[in-house]
């Protein structure tokens, strides 16, 4: 298989491309992992991959092929999209019948039906019920292909008759490489995104639009400085925009983890070079190793609730609460 657009993750192209080289690619893939690292366009290289008429499977899908051609425009009658709707952006019951009614009908061209389902966003246990009837008795000549930030958030029936392949950002060199290529930006720049970001191209090329770098890194900075040096309420003015900018809020904590790291660092008095060093040198003379480390886990943590859906407004005003406590002031 070629896997044009997909960068990284060397181990598991091998293991796909093996397993469609022998035709024996299962019938429900799970790909999981966080957001932006591609999962979306694996699913759809392996969709144009299934039609693909190329006779040499190693080089499917070709790109060249009026089967590939289709697909890539979109327009291929035997490759379904399922996405979310509504406000919360997830699959419905019927998106589900619709696949269901569908799967059962013969490919139009290709030999198969592909369903590229993207359930990033956790699907209710009725929707997952009944996507579970047809995979448990998949119909000949029908792959769904998942992309899941986890595959714990399906149900374990689904999880059982499934192979489950976890995508990973690609090394951080290959990423700036490949966001420098696609963009054009100074390679200063994308190796700079590619370390805040630890090699996920999506965050990359998001923040390379938006300029969420410069922003994150300032609030990060913003939130230390009122953490060791202001009132209560100056951190709760700090962190106040992020009530409103919901996608800042986890660049901000990565940002702010890696000032509380090295601040770790120079607390141990290891010699590094820190790009913020006058923040990190407050923390690390206003507070404790234990302190800095406890505040560390703390924007993971909080991190994981930004993920869950937390309101915004109770999330910012806990996390400031338990900062400062753990801070001490």
């Amino acid at each position: 298989m070629q896997f044009e657009g997909f960068a990284g993750n060397a181990a598991l192209k091998t293991a796909l491309s093996a397993a469609f080289s022998r035709r024996r690619l299962p019938h429900t893939l799970l790909l999981q992992g966080e957001a932006g690292l591609g999962k979306r366009t694996l699913a759809q290289i392996l969709a144009r991959a299934a039609v693909c008429t190329c006779e040499d499977r190693d080089l499917a899908p070709c790109g060249v092929c009026p089967a590939c051609i289709r697909a890539k425009a979109g327009s291929h009658p035997d490759i379904r999209i399922v996405t979310g709707s509504g406000k919360s952006n997830t699959i419905s019951v019927a998106s589900v019948d619709e696949v269901i009614r569908d799967a059962y009908k013969k490919p139009e061209e290709a030999d198969i039906n592909v369903y590229c389902i993207f359930a990033e966003n956790p699907m209710p246990e009725i929707t997952q019920n009944k996507l579970l009837k047809v995979i448990e008795e998949p119909p000949t000549g029908a792959l769904f292909i998942f992309t899941v930030l986890s595959a714990d958030a399906l149900l374990p029936t689904i999880r059982s008759r499934a192979q489950i392949f976890t995508v990973r950002p690609p090394e951080e060199s290959e990423a700036a490489a490949y966001v420098q290529n696609k963009t054009g930006m100074p390679m200063v720049e994308a190796e700079k995104l590619a370390s805040l970001h630890r090699g996920n191209i999506g965050r990359m090329l998001s923040d390379g639009e938006n300029g969420r770098t410069a922003k994150a890194e300032q609030m990060a900075e913003d939130i230390a400085n009122a953490l060791v040096s202001g009132t209560e309420h100056d951190l709760l003015a700090a962190t106040a925009p992020l009530i409103k900018d919901k996608p800042l809020f986890p660049e901000s904590m990565e940002r702010l983890q890696l000032l509380l790291r090295d601040a770790c660092l120079l607390k141990n008095n290891v010699n590094v070079q820190v790009p913020a060093r006058e923040v990190c040198d407050k923390l690390r003379r206003k507070l404790s190793l234990k302190a800095l480390m406890a505040l560390c886990e703390m924007t993971a943590k909080y991190t994981e609730y930004w993920r869950r859906n937390a309101n915004m407004a109770l999330l910012v005003t806990a996390l400031c609460a338990e900062m400062k406590e753990t801070a001490g002031k």
